[in-house]
């Protein structure tokens, strides 16, 4: 009984059901919302997802869970009724709130004791699917923007894929064995790139 009680005075459980195995790419993807997507967002997304703890912040639109970085929006529109549930389980858990502007907008933040990290092998393990699956590069000629996908051309796969790790790992500290388990995760998931293309 005492476990329970605790588990539910913490209950994290609702953040694993955006950052968890399961979910961890499509919350990411959600969070990567406005199109295109490019590889420049997606290596900000990662790093915010390093650097701030996840949060229950709300914008009118939806989840801001680094509120930090309150570009990254996860809108309620997309979110699974599990999702929603979880959300609401753990609002009605809390009963402060704080409201905070920026720039013309203002979001709703819910002041939790609870201090949820993205793990560091799950935030890899995301951004190298959303990677290999094709992102879009964003090239600029004289009469305006040009976007093409990553995934036409494998030796520009797998440079900006390097690139984006390198920048990820440099920019922010990550745990140790979080690269190699983010790998074993894209093996698990069948998710890989030929380079013999």
């Amino acid at each position: 009984m005492l476990a329970a009680d605790a588990h539910s005075t913490r209950d994290p459980c609702w953040a694993d059901e955006f950052f968890g195995e399961e979910h961890v790419v499509s919350t990411f993807q959600h969070l990567l919302h406005d199109s295109p997507k490019n590889v420049e967002d997606l290596s900000r997304l990662c790093i915010a997802a390093r650097e701030d703890s996840v949060v229950l912040a709300f914008n009118i639109h939806g989840l801001m869970p680094f509120a930090n970085n309150t570009e990254f929006v996860f809108p309620f529109a997309c979110m699974s009724a599990r999702q929603l549930q979880a959300l609401r389980r753990r609002c009605q858990q809390l009963p402060d709130s704080m409201a905070c502007e920026y720039a013309v907008d203002m979001y709703v933040l819910k002041i939790a004791p609870d201090n949820y990290a993205v793990d560091h092998a799950l935030l890899i393990f995301a951004a190298s699917c959303i990677l290999l699956k094709g992102l879009c590069q964003t090239k600029t000629l004289t009469r305006g923007f040009y976007q093409c996908m990553l995934a036409e051309n494998k030796e520009l796969l797998v440079f900006h894929a390097n690139a984006m790790l390198y920048s990820i790992l440099n920019a922010c500290a990550v745990r140790r064995g979080a690269l190699r388990e983010a790998m074993q995760l894209l093996n698990a998931h069948g998710v890989t790139v030929d380079l013999g293309a």
